[in-house]
């Protein structure tokens, strides 16, 4: 039967707190200290248990000291030794219950406390800019929030606690051998300075090692999901091969990484195992001339090299207990290396805002313009300016195209216009309210976005398409939206799927076509209901005829949308009630679709097809 199930161990379960904000904590909220206050009582009641069962232990081998000298008596009492047992048992038993109850109060906290870290870390993910994932690879933050935290946990569950507990045995121990014999007493601390020197140095070349592991393991994380990600890339260029001797590299490294870490840990054990045979081998000489002497008994002799056993024990167990500590450091300071980001980043922010404000920008959002004036903007501080005084005003309930070179600003564009970006100068206006000024989770729910390479989930199509809608609609509703969003995308293949709307698609969506992955990601943000629909080159995949009924279907049915998107095919620009030409991150020209036939660079942009037909104009 698990011990849990008994009710006198039953505890309350604790809550993970909600996470604190990105932006509203400061550094201080991002430590392990603050992260244990939630939880700090029944840590510290574990703590207390511990501290209990570990003197229990070292008050053992006095009393087998005394049941020793009680037999080695002139006339020795049975009775001594039934209760010299029956005591030891006692604390024994008792112990081994301290034990169990120890862990029954620690081991809930430090789940708790990791579970936390792990929500806030995704939080942080969530709420962070693009800017922030532009930089971070996948497995390196894979690796902050599983195994980085999964060492918090231990740390803080067995770790910290039995660090403690080894500083205060040793304490209480030495204090039992100094009442047997100060002489050995001394000869066991005399050793201590030296065994504290060799763990010094080990501390030192251990944190360094433990901290390029990390980070190694991190990398091979990343170059795993990446492979993954991209094994249809490796298989079809017949690079398999290149990409395992990449990975194999990679592992060795990780693995000589481990060696060296082994090989540390394993010197200074056994250099702490010396000494401590050493110290007992001269205790040992010391102490059977004490007893010749008749200054010491056999019994005190015998408790001193019982508690000494234990002694050495938990000092030789405290370089992997200092080894637990700076993995531990190390994975606190990645979380935190995450957490805090770099100096100046933008973060999204949720704006405080009273209800008569939250409510005035949802009666202004009804209707959907959107206006960039004189925008600036790169992706980072050395890179080179994508948008250079880009400014547009679309209005509520039209069509723009935006067309360029590779590299003009066009995706740019839209990315600023749904938020996930913020302008690096100028303003960006919301049916002329400040963008800044806009909640984002409102300024999102007005707006819906469908990427050229479009992002679906391993989950059904149902949930893949109404992934944005409100939750607050009846299941009678969101049969109508789905269905709408279906028809308009024109994804009447899904009814052909095994389970139709029910079909798990798997992961990314890979089990489809890139058209069929299009007309979901399209249709998903059709199904969001936006009052502005941003579409960057969402229909490249698809083939003229789908193009067309797709392109049929905008103007029937998503006529009051505001709809800003990129293309290259002149079959989708035409659909456009204005289209705009970017050169060097600003607007070259405006106009609708024949009116820029006339310059030479539009038909050019425009080619093959669209070069004839403005000279047949």
């Amino acid at each position: 039967m698990d011990y849990m199930s008994f009710s006198l161990l039953r505890v309350k379960p604790l809550p993970t707190p909600p996470p604190v904000p990105y932006g509203k904590r400061s550094e201080d909220d991002i430590s392990l200290w603050a992260y244990t206050r939630p939880v700090r009582g029944r840590w510290v009641a574990g703590l207390l248990v511990a501290l209990t069962a570990a003197v229990l232990a070292i008050s053992i081998p006095q009393v087998l000291g005394w049941i020793i000298d009680s037999l080695l008596t002139n006339q020795p009492v049975a009775s001594s030794v039934w209760l010299g047992g029956t005591l030891v048992f006692a604390l024994g038993l008792a112990q081994a219950g301290l034990i169990l109850l120890r862990r029954q109060l620690v081991v809930e906290p430090a789940s708790t406390v990791e579970n936390t870290m792990r929500v806030d870390l995704f939080d942080r993910l969530l709420r962070s800019p693009l800017s922030f994932h532009d930089r971070w690879p996948s497995g390196q933050l894979l690796t902050r929030a599983m195994s980085d935290l999964g060492t918090i946990r231990r740390w803080t569950a067995f770790g910290l606690i039995q660090l403690i507990t080894t500083l205060v045995q040793v304490a209480v121990g030495t204090a039992y051998m100094a009442r047997g014999s100060w002489q050995l007493a001394l000869i066991f601390l005399m050793s201590l300075p030296l065994t504290v020197f060799f763990i010094w140095r080990f501390v030192r070349s251990f944190r360094t090692l433990t901290r390029a592991s990390q980070e190694k393991t991190g990398d091979l994380a990343t170059t795993v999901e990446q492979s993954v990600q991209g094994i249809r890339v490796l298989k079809a260029l017949g690079r398999g091969e290149h990409a395992l001797a990449g990975f194999e590299k990679g592992s060795s490294e990780l693995k000589n990484l481990e060696i060296k870490r082994g090989r540390t840990m394993g010197m200074v054990q056994m250099q702490v195992g010396i000494i401590s045979g050493l110290t007992l081998a001269i205790a040992l000489l010391v102490g059977l001339n004490l007893v010749a002497e008749g200054t010491m008994s056999v019994g005190a002799l015998s408790s001193y090299f019982a508690t000494a056993t234990i002694l050495m024990a938990q000092v030789e167990r405290s370089s992997m207990l200092l080894s637990m500590y700076l993995g531990a450091k190390v994975s606190m300071d990645r979380h935190r290396q995450v957490m805090v980001g770099g100096a100046g980043e933008q973060v999204e922010l949720t704006l405080d805002a009273d209800e008569s404000e939250v409510e005035m920008l949802s009666t202004q959002l009804g209707g959907t313009s959107i206006e960039f004036d004189q925008v600036h903007f790169s992706y980072g501080e050395s890179e080179r300016p994508v948008l250079t005084g880009f400014s547009l005003k679309v209005h509520p309930g039209e069509i723009v195209a935006l067309v360029g070179s590779t590299g003009s600003g066009k995706s740019t564009v839209l990315q600023l216009a749904a938020g996930l970006y913020a302008p690096t100068s100028g303003s960006l206006r919301i049916d002329e309210l400040d963008a800044r000024r806009v909640p984002l989770p409102q300024l999102r729910s007005r707006v819906a976005f469908a990427f050229e390479e479009p992002v679906l989930f391993s989950a059904s199509v149902r949930q893949n398409v109404l992934l944005g809608a409100s939750s607050d609609l009846t299941e009678n509703e969101q049969n109508k939206l789905l269905e709408r969003a279906l028809d308009i995308s024109a994804a009447d293949f899904v009814a052909q799927l095994p389970q139709g709307v029910e079909t798990v698609i798997g992961e990314e969506g890979m089990s489809l076509s890139g058209g069929q992955r299009q007309r979901l990601s399209l249709a998903r943000a059709i199904a969001a209901d936006p009052g502005v629909l941003l579409l960057d080159d969402p229909l490249s995949a698809l083939d003229v005829s789908t193009e067309e009924q797709v392109i049929t279907n905008f103007k029937n049915q998503l006529g009051g949308t505001t709809v800003l998107l990129t293309a290259h095919r002149p079959s989708t620009v035409a659909l456009a009630d204005r289209v705009v030409l970017l050169q060097e991150g600003k607007v070259a020209a405006l106009g609708t679709h024949s009116q820029l036939l006339s310059r030479a660079d539009y038909r050019n942009l425009m080619a093959p097809s669209t070069t004839r037909q403005g000279a047949e104009q």
